[in-house]
């Protein structure tokens, strides 16, 4: 068997002794350059607020104040003693699992190797250099900063968004600063450290893919690579409940294993909403000739099957068939959950994800300017029953191509082609972000001129052959087979032109898109996130430091244009947020109903973006703090399994109903029309509703009541399972809600030990109701008169922070 010793304890940092830092007082300097107490996995930012040598970095302006940071050399240092455990007369390899990212490792003194490469692990035998007592490890990090510029110049300067120089290190792209992120450009031990050493051969990577499904059974193929040539025997065990398969296998001087295995009667791995993501224990064991384990590697795996299908009768298409089943992807894009990694538990992950699959999706999607995620983060996605769309970690630039850097990223592909090929979740590998959309529009020329081109079209392609054909490949976001990658005409698309490119969320009506992987809106993060980074004076919706934290140009501009569109504009700052909040959620719940209900014209939508990675206004559906903001619940139900529309053809209103679930749908709609600014309420239609099975169902119009076309009226859709549980809700209106008079709607809540109780006694539209410490399941409710909703309340001494309404500013 193999023992592991970690070496993640006793780490010092300090100040590279060379360095002057001219924005510091030379005090402050000299204080850097003595040793300080480190953690890892952590990084050099992390360690100094530890150590009280810096403020919060995202407080205030301090990111500007702190760059000095990222422009330095540092240097770590541990003193261990070498375990009785390990025998020092045979191999000991030391390995870095994550350094960010360039380094100099030495061991007693003595130079191992250097480190370019944050995605990268890296080992080395050690064996000779080891002594029993005392053993110095030091990392000398070189400014990630410095080292790019200096490869910059050496190969010249490409075409890039943003800093020009951050594509010459393999290092998460977004710490260089994002539209959505601070300019935190890091450097650590950002994962863990340890001694290796194995008595025989080693498993080095594993695989565990369907290659095909029937009607009583499905064929898996396992494929294992192992350290070294072996003859041991293997044992493969599959088990689910009080299913078991055992194999074993004779290996004959090989270093690779490969074996296709009969699953009778599997239970299959499903989308969230499409069924149950099942999954199997899977087990690989080495055992010797002595029936002894000696390597072995334990998985959840999934049986299932995923095509990405293109063409449907002669007409282009862009849809996901999991076990033979197409698939509307309804999903978000996935940004690092924090500025500095290593603070990212395995509670935040599982949380964030949760939240994705209460809001009804089926997808998330990581974007390729962070990093391959923690395993903890794939392991969450197959329990979730969350696909992944998985782009490498390239975005919104030209790449270089000189060997050493190809050399790289080739083993940077390989190395988390392996770790990550065996999560039924992962349905598609993607080359990169948006580079070939960028170049195109930008150069003005094909995007097979492009630095970097051989990466996406060649290099990955190729190890993907080797090491994981068992699903798809797509070379960039957006991409299709027209000049312009981001065509509507095939392929996947990004929507910009809505919010970046200053149209309105109502042009949505003209789009066409095939499958949408990136669309937008923006609000600021919850009042409680930004105050705990906003001084009190500038709690101002356009103050210096409030508009800092909006990292896109003209991102508060665009905030007041759209907002003075639909709604009223107030300039108190709570107001400002709750309504800028509320506007986000209108375009959400507008684009999304539009491809939805376009369905299998367009197949899939996937939000610019779930989460953010500090205090800011972004796009984002749930803040730093995840805390969801009041989009993210209009998401949940345009996402929802039964969900309705109304469809105005001339003067009539029709009703659209769709059923995404696999059974068939029993329950009833009710229409009222609210009258204003009185808020009485009359119910104009009421009748039972049955849905089949993944359908979109069209009810009978009915004609258009003059109220409404005056603007002196409301429309309300009511969907109800068959036990009168409401299921979603929507409205219709002519005129922008900042031009009606709503009804001065009293609303009152009444906070119990376990649950909120909410009335009104007139219709009151998306009520927002913030809590200390629970997050609601439900916000943003349109609440008529005679209703009461009762929300679940988990935890004692409850304290309601905010409540709001639409109607305090439309009367």
């Amino acid at each position: 068997m193999k023992n592991i010793f970690y070496i993640n304890d006793n780490w010092q940092f300090t100040l590279h002794p060379d360095e002057s830092i001219t924005e510091l007082e030379k005090k402050t300097v000299k204080i850097l350059k003595r040793w300080h107490n480190a953690v890892v996995p952590g990084t050099i930012h992390t360690d100094l607020i530890e150590n009280n040598l810096i403020a919060d970095p995202f407080y205030s302006d301090n990111e500007e104040r702190l760059q000095w940071i990222g422009d330095s050399d540092w240097i770590y240092k541990t003193t261990f003693n070498l375990p009785q455990n390990l025998d020092t007369s045979k191999k000991i390899e030391l390995v870095f699992e994550g350094l960010d990212t360039v380094a100099k490792i030495l061991l007693n003194g003595k130079e191992l190797t250097t480190s370019e490469n944050m995605f990268r692990k890296y080992s080395f035998d050690v064996t000779n250099k080891l002594i029993a007592k005392k053993n110095v490890l030091q990392v000398e990090f070189t400014s990630n900063v410095k080292h790019a510029k200096r490869l910059e110049t050496e190969y010249g300067k490409l075409p890039v968004a943003l800093r020009s120089e951050r594509v010459y290190v393999r290092k998460a792209q977004y710490s260089f600063g994002w539209d959505w992120g601070p300019a935190f450009i890091t450097m650590g031990i950002w994962k863990n450290v340890y001694l290796l050493q194995s008595d025989d051969v080693l498993i080095e990577n594993i695989s565990f893919s369907t290659k095909s499904v029937r009607k009583d059974f499905a064929e898996v193929q396992v494929k294992a690579g192992l350290s070294e040539e072996s003859s041991h025997k293997i044992k493969i065990i599959i088990e689910r409940e009080d299913d078991r398969i055992e194999k074993e296998f004779q290996l004959k001087n090989e270093n690779k294993f490969e074996a296709q295995i009969k699953v009778q009667n599997p239970k299959l791995w499903w989308p969230n909403g499409m069924g149950e993501p099942d999954l199997y224990n899977f087990v690989f064991q080495l055992i010797n000739d002595d029936d002894e384990v000696i390597d072995e590697v334990n998985r959840k795996v999934g049986i299932r099957t995923v095509e990405l299908k293109l063409e449907e009768n002669n007409q282009p298409q862009f849809q996901f068939v999991i076990n033979g089943k197409p698939v509307f992807a309804k999903g978000a894009n996935w940004i690092p959950a924090d500025t500095f990694l290593p603070r990212i538990k395995e509670d935040k992950y599982k949380r964030l994800l949760q939240f994705a699959k209460e809001a009804n999706m089926n997808i998330v999607r990581v974007w390729g300017g962070g990093i391959y995620e923690d395993d903890k983060f794939y392991e969450t996605c197959d329990e979730l029953g969350l696909m992944v769309w998985q782009d490498f970690m390239f975005a919104c630039a030209a790449y270089p191509e000189h060997r050493e850097f190809i050399d790289n990223v080739t083993e940077e592909i390989k190395q988390n082609v392996n770790r990550l090929r065996h999560h039924p979740s992962i349905v598609i590998w993607c080359g990169n972000n948006e580079n070939e959309w960028i170049w195109f529009q930008e150069q003005k020329k094909s995007y097979r001129e492009m630095p970097g081109y051989k990466i996406y079209h060649e290099v990955i392609m190729q190890i993907l052959s080797e090491l994981d054909s068992s699903r798809p490949y797509w070379p960039s976001s957006p991409f299709g087979f027209d000049d312009d990658p981001n065509s509507e005409q095939s392929g996947n698309r990004h929507q910009w032109q809505i919010w970046s490119m200053w149209k309105d969320y109502s042009s949505v009506a003209e789009d066409k898109s095939l499958f949408v992987t990136e669309f937008g809106f923006q609000s600021p993060a919850n009042t409680s996130t930004f105050k705990s980074v906003l001084p009190k004076d500038e709690r101002i919706i356009q103050s210096r430091i409030f508009e800092f934290h909006n990292k896109q140009v003209e991102g508060p501009e665009r905030l007041i244009r759209f907002l003075s569109a639909h709604l009223p504009v107030k300039t108190d700052f709570e107001d400002f947020i709750y309504l800028t909040q509320l506007n986000h959620g209108f375009a959400m719940k507008e684009c999304l109903e539009h491809w939805r209900f376009n369905f299998p014209k367009t197949n899939g939508s996937i939000i610019w973006q779930l989460n953010d990675c500090w205090p800011v206004s972004s796009w984002a559906l749930i803040d730093s703090d995840m805390k969801p903001k009041l989009p993210y619940y209009f998401v949940k139900q345009s996402f929802a399994s039964q969900a309705c529309r109304f469809v105005r053809n001339k003067n009539e209103i029709g009703i659209e109903l769709i059923n995404s679930e696999t059974n068939r749908f029993e329950g009833s709609l009710k229409i009222d029309i609210i009258l204003l600014p009185e808020g009485k309420t009359k119910t104009i239609f009421n009748e039972a509703v049955n849905l089949n099975a993944d359908s979109i169902t069209v009810e009978e119009s009915l004609p258009l009541d003059e109220a409404i076309l005056a603007g002196e009226a409301i429309y309300i859709s009511s969907l109800y399972d068959k036990d009168k549980n409401l299921l979603h809700r929507n409205f219709y209106k002519t005129h922008e809600w900042k031009h009606l008079k709503l009804p001065e709607a009293k609303v009152k809540t009444d906070l119990k030990k376990n649950e909120i109780r909410i009335t009104t006694d007139k219709p009151a539209f998306f009520v927002s109701i913030q809590l200390d410490k629970n997050t609601l399941g439900t916000n943003g409710m349109i609440i008529l008169k005679g209703e009461s909703v009762s929300l679940p309340v988990n935890t004692k001494k409850e304290k309601i922070i905010s409540i709001d309404w639409l109607n305090r500013y439309c009367n």
